[in-house]
Parts: structure tokens; sequence; C-alpha cells
């Protein structure tokens, strides 16, 4: 039984639950106790019945202490002040006119219930049975005494081994409850933690298929512009780097944070498209400029400046996967790149009039739009939206929260 709480405030809150509901019926019994000693003192004017009324209320400010102040001091004074009223009730009862055979009568079984039920200090089902088995023991023990004081007959009170029975087998399920809920709880962390480790193992694998796929693939297409004879020096030495980073032991980690900003630009500057920052896009812009893609930009690309920077370098990635992709298969030699800003959202949309395609005939196997394009972006916890019709040309619109890390 939890109530819905952390374990370690459920314990505590069910501990003061249970141990509040045994004071209110100590409460209760003392009450009971107390109003018969009144009124039969009332009715007779007896003095024995004026003490047993005084010594009532003398308990119950005890158990007023410990119910404020569950202290082990507190407790241990209660259950002996608890034990001499006990004793001192037995003698003024079983020697009373009133023609009790025995102990085992409801008179003496009100203090008797009021002794077990003090809870105590201390939170927990084992630390309750053990002051309420005090309490049980020492109030037998404090009855037989005021019994054999007087020469009557002992026996066992029912009634208080009833309440004894009931407050073992409440607080034992509680126990056991607890324990099991703690299992229930560990076993739910463990899941909890795992599930937290499958996350972040799936989202390096993420990045480092789409790094892979990028840095291999925009290589490529590179080479390919470059036609036949010797590869430039400008992008022998940045595909050297990319290669060193990749070997290396940040190889998946984003462009921006890896350095290879840094290459990139070096690469854009061999050939920059016309009116495009370099450095909002640098990765975008590098890829076109290998692929010998042109670049028409509109809007403000001022507007990427409201991303963070790991949010930034996966846009610019994943516009350099779009632009690589118009290059290797729209057969044209122009894109168009729009960039906008609003809602909170900073949304670039990559076009083109090439040949157009249909998303669903795309092999399993590529991974560049499903991995390098829309797994990039849906990390970042943003959307992708692509529109093509085969002969009219192909349009895909990216869009990132601002914001980010």
């Amino acid at each position: 039984m939890t109530l819905g709480l952390p374990g370690h405030l459920a314990r505590d809150s069910m501990s003061r639950a249970l141990a509040t509901a045994g004071h209110f019926a100590a409460f209760t019994c003392l009450a009971v106790a107390a109003t018969v000693a009144f009124v039969a003192a009332i009715l007779f004017g007896n003095i024995d019945d004026w003490a047993a009324f005084i010594l009532t209320l003398a308990m119950a400010v005890f158990l007023v202490a410990v119910s404020i102040y569950s202290t082990v001091t507190l407790t241990v004074v209660y259950l002996v002040v608890g034990a001499a009223v006990v004793c001192a009730l037995t003698v003024l009862i079983m020697d009373s006119e009133g023609g009790f055979a025995t102990t085992n009568n409801a008179l003496t079984a009100l203090p008797l219930v009021a002794l077990l039920l003090v809870g105590g200090a201390g939170s927990g089902s084992v630390t309750a049975l053990i002051w309420a088995t005090l309490g049980y023991a020492l109030g037998e023990a404090a009855t037989f005494l005021g019994v054999a004081l007087v020469g009557g007959t002992y026996a066992p009170n029912l009634a208080a081994a009833a309440a004894f029975g009931l407050v073992v087998v409440v607080r034992t399920f509680d126990g056991l409850s607890r324990r099991s809920d703690s299992r229930h709880t560990a076993g739910l962390h463990r899941a909890s933690q795992q599930s937290h480790e499958l996350e972040i193992r799936h989202d390096y694998e993420l990045r480092a298929t789409a790094r892979l796929h990028d840095t291999a693939l925009s290589h490529l297409v590179a080479i390919a512009a470059a036609g036949s004879g010797p590869v430039d020096e400008r992008l022998r030495v940045g595909i050297r780097q990319d290669l060193g980073l990749i070997v290396g032991r940040d190889w998946a980690t984003d462009h921006a944070e890896a350095g290879g900003s840094g290459n990139t630009r070096e690469r854009a500057a061999a050939r920059p498209p016309a009116s495009v920052d370099v450095e909002r896009l640098p990765h975008a812009v590098a890829a076109a400029a290998n692929a010998g893609l042109e670049i028409r930009v509109t809007g403000d690309l001022e507007v990427l400046g409201e991303l963070g920077p790991r949010r930034a370098a996966a846009l610019d990635a994943a516009v350099a996967q779009c632009l690589i992709n118009v290059a290797r298969h729209a057969g044209v030699g122009e894109a168009e790149v729009a960039v906008g800003l609003a809602g909170g959202e900073v949304t670039i949309a990559v076009m083109d009039s090439g040949v157009g395609f249909d998303e669903h005939e795309v092999p399993e196997d590529r991974i560049g739009l499903r991995t390098s394009i829309r797994a990039r972006i849906e990390q970042e916890q943003g959307t992708v939206r692509l529109w093509s019709t085969k002969g009219i040309g192909t349009t895909i619109v990216l869009t990132v929260p601002e914001g980010g890390e």
C-alpha cells in the first residue's frame, strides 16, 4: 500500500496513520473508563471510583504526550505509568463489590487495551509490534500483580488479547506489503533505468549512423563532381580530416561539437554559392559547393541564431543531406532554400524542380531521408514534411522549436 506516494514517504505516512488510529482507539478506551468511574463516583460517592477516575485521566495525559512527542523516553514512561495505573485499577476493580470473578472483564480490558495501543517512537511495523508486545506484556503482568494483592482470580483478558492479535495482524500485513512494494519499486526503478539506457544508446546509434552516412556520402558526391584528374587539395585535406575524426574517439559527436564546422567552412570557401551566409549553414553550404549545386536563399538566415548550437548543427546537417539528395537524384543544378521563423519554430524548406520521386518507393536500405534527415530532426523535437511529384519536383520542410541545446 503506497497511497500514491514515493516509497519512503508512503512508509512513513502509513506508519503515522496506523499509530494515530491506535492512539484514537486508546483514547476511546480511556474515555469510556473515565466516564464509568466518574458516573459511579457521582452516583455512589465512593472514593475508590474517584481514584479510578483520576488514575485514568493521568494515563490519558501521558498518552497525549506520546501522541505529540513520539520519543523513546516518553513511550517508556507511558508504559511504566500505564502499567502502574493498570495494577491500581485492577486492585480497585477486583476489590470492589462489583462481583467480578476474574480479571477477564470489560472494565479491566479498557486500560489494558489503551496500554498496548501506545504506538511508540520510531516508524515501521516491527517497531510498532515491539511496543505493542511490551504494552500487552506489562499490562498482563500488572493485572496479575494487582489481583494477587487483593487475593482474586487471575485470567487472561480476552478482549485485550483480541486487540493485541488485531494489532499483530494489521502490522504484519503492513510490513509484508511494504516489503513487496519495495521490491516492486526497485524493479520499476531498474526497468526505468534500462529504458533510459536503451534510449541513450538508440540516440547514439542514430547520431553515429547519420554522421557516418553524411561524411561518406558528401565526400563521394564531391569526388564525383570533381571529375577526372587529381583531386583538389582543399577537398583532399577535408576528406583526410573527416576520416581522422571518424576513426577517433568522438567520431559520433555532432559536427559543431567535433570541430567539423571549421572543415566545412574551408571546403565551402573553395566554391562559395552566392548570397549564402556560410557562418549560419556551414555544412549545407559545403555540401552544395562540393556537389556543384547552386543555392538560392530566401528569408533571413539570422533566425537560425534563435537555436542552440546542437539543434542548429542538426538542422544544418539535415539541410546538407537534402541538398546532397537534390544533387544526386533531382537531375537539376540548383535548389532553393527558404528560411523562416513563426510561432516559436524555425523552418527551412528545401525545394527543387527536378524529377521528383515517390517516398514509398524508396528502398529500406536507403538511410539518407530516414536517418540523416527525419530521425535527426525528430531527435530535436522537430518535424519533417515532404511533398514530391514525379516530373515536377520535391519540397522538404524541416521545422524545429526555438532554443534547445
